[in-house]
């Protein structure tokens, strides 16, 4: 009865919601949007796989695109030239269903996928203006400090970071992000947020401002930390040096500097360990996580699937099919029973073959040629 009636007084204002997100789907759902990526299914209206409400809000935000796009007279948009490149990718992805080795997980892995994709060529055929940008630069740090705010809580005052089996609450070898993104997803999720953050603190007028950007750009790099993943910490340093080269002339000393201060903090962390936030970053940087017995598994699987492909999502089928063939290999499984490569170049490799590899390519060329021609 308490849930018929939370329904009934929830309804009016779930209603209003849509219609606004329906109406003004660049400005206001792609914002929400934004913020809601670092949670995943950590905020969910139901147990299945598309139930968590970034997928509700995207589901919204691409009806509402198609319904502007197809209901107003706008001025044309240069189209880019990597939606037709993904849109192949998409195209190999769903075709690897008729000879996948797992043609369920496929079609269900395809979906999404599709979701993402179709989202991403909306957008660019959408005009975009100051506004959007701007808004949906602030929901990505707004889901960025919520997110870390919360891991936070979970380090201090909750027990620890959730283990990384399903169910087990907070566990010492726990890491931020099992119950969201998982911890590699949640650090790639932080990353955009910490970009904007470090560009804004060495470019904004505000003094004010560019303290108060620094302030969250420490949280969301100890968010970071707090994932424990190798490949988010790498890809911090990374984004800082492109991040220096793409910035005004004027501002690129001082964020050098910020960059020797940051080293200089996290030399410090990793010696000292505070809360155990080093402590959980280098018990997993002891060893490889599986990594070296994923790539002996896959380079073994690869002529049989580098050719055209073992199906969409299928690596961990093709992991425990494969395994027992390879001396040494160990049994290795992860959240949902599956281990993922961690790697998209062998990814892609076992589950689309050569053409998902040279699409994958040039995807990720066009991009960064795009990239070099955008205004700073």
């Amino acid at each position: 009865m308490s849930h018929l009636v939370l329904v009934f007084v929830a309804a009016p204002a779930v209603l209003i919601l849509g219609l606004v997100l329906l109406r003004q789907p660049m400005r206001i759902a792609l914002p929400v949007y934004a913020a809601l990526i670092p949670f995943g299914s950590g905020l969910s209206v139901g147990a299945t796989r598309y139930g968590s409400l970034s997928s509700l809000v995207g589901l919204w935000l691409g009806v509402g695109l198609v319904l502007q796009l197809t209901s107003a007279r706008r001025a044309a948009v240069r189209l880019s030239p990597t939606v037709p490149v993904w849109l192949l990718l998409l195209g190999v992805a769903g075709a690897t269903a008729s000879w996948s080795i797992a043609p369920q997980t496929t079609i269900s892995g395809f979906f999404i996928l599709a979701s993402l994709v179709l989202i991403y060529v909306l957008i660019s055929l959408t005009p975009v203006d100051a506004v959007v940008l701007r808004r949906t630069e602030n929901g990505l740090l707004a889901g960025g400090l919520v997110a870390t705010c919360y891991g936070v809580t979970q380090l201090l005052f909750l027990g620890g970071f959730p283990s990384d089996v399903p169910g087990v609450g907070p566990a010492p070898d726990g890491r931020f992000g099992n119950d969201l993104l998982g911890p590699d997803n949640e650090a790639v999720a932080l990353l955009l947020p910490l970009v904007i953050s470090l560009s804004r603190c060495v470019t904004d007028p505000s003094r004010v401002k560019r303290v108060l950007y620094g302030l969250l750009s420490v949280l969301l790099l100890g968010g970071i930390l707090m994932t424990g993943s190798r490949g988010g910490i790498l890809a911090v340093v990374v984004s800082g040096f492109a991040l220096v080269l793409a910035i005004p002339r004027e501002a690129r000393l001082k964020m050098l500097a910020y960059g020797v201060i940051g080293l200089a903090v996290a030399a410090l962390v990793w010696v000292y360990h505070p809360v155990g936030i080093a402590v959980r970053t280098t018990e997993t940087t002891t060893s490889s996580s599986g990594r070296t017995d994923i790539w002996q598994v896959g380079l073994a699987a690869c002529p049989r699937y580098c050719a055209f492909g073992s199906g969409w999502e299928t690596f961990p089928d093709v992991y425990a099919a494969t395994q027992a063939s390879v001396p040494g290999a160990k049994v290795l499984v992860g959240k949902g029973g599956s281990y993922q490569p961690h790697n998209v170049w062998l990814l892609i490799a076992i589950e689309l073959g050569l053409p998902g590899l040279i699409l994958l390519a040039s995807g990720l060329l066009l991009t960064f040629s795009e990239a070099l021609h955008l205004p700073i």
